[in-house]
């Protein structure tokens, strides 16, 4: 039996948009804001569109601040001796990446690719340094946030490397 259409689309059209706030509060860096700093951080956030096969950011050259994908897909890869880059990851809607560059200005240690059109939600260095400033405890938290963040990564990645270590002794 062939369902109609039209309900579905009725349905569809009454779901809930996610907000700004939505979509950052689910970024483990910003997930200990309240709604009312979520608002303070939306003020400050910018919206980038890229389209497919644009580049992000490129690998070696200095880092500006991190990502959140509200829509599309981006490729992560780091440029290799053969010529062949390797995919480090396949983000999508809701992934992000690059807050290692909120630190500072040091190089971007990958490359950043869309996949297809993408619409990305930037937050950069400059902007933690003002929430720091005017909102000292929503910039503590963000950084609070980044360290966990990039611990977390860290630890991942040190299993990985301790699982190629693994494999090779073994053989």
């Amino acid at each position: 039996m062939k369902s109609d259409g039209l309900w579905s689309n009725i349905f569809r059209s009454k779901r809930k948009k996610e907000s700004l706030a939505d979509i950052l509060h689910h970024i483990p860096v910003f997930s200990e804001l309240t709604p009312m700093e979520l608002r303070v951080l939306e003020k400050v956030v910018h919206m980038r569109n890229y389209r497919s096969d644009e580049t992000i950011f490129v690998e070696t050259e200095p880092g500006a601040g991190m990502y959140v994908i509200q829509n599309g897909r981006v490729n992560v890869l780091l440029n290799h001796k053969s010529g062949s880059p390797i995919i480090l990851a396949e983000l999508e809607k809701g992934d992000f990446f690059g807050e290692m560059a909120l630190l500072g200005d040091s190089a971007r240690s990958a490359t950043a690719i869309a996949q297809e059109p993408c619409e990305l939600i930037g937050f950069f260095h400059p902007d933690l340094i003002e929430i720091l400033n005017l909102h000292p405890r929503i910039g503590a938290k963000i950084s609070l946030g980044l360290a966990r963040t990039l611990a977390e990564r860290l630890r991942y990645t040190s299993e990985q490397l301790r699982e190629i270590w693994d494999i090779r002794g073994s053989q």
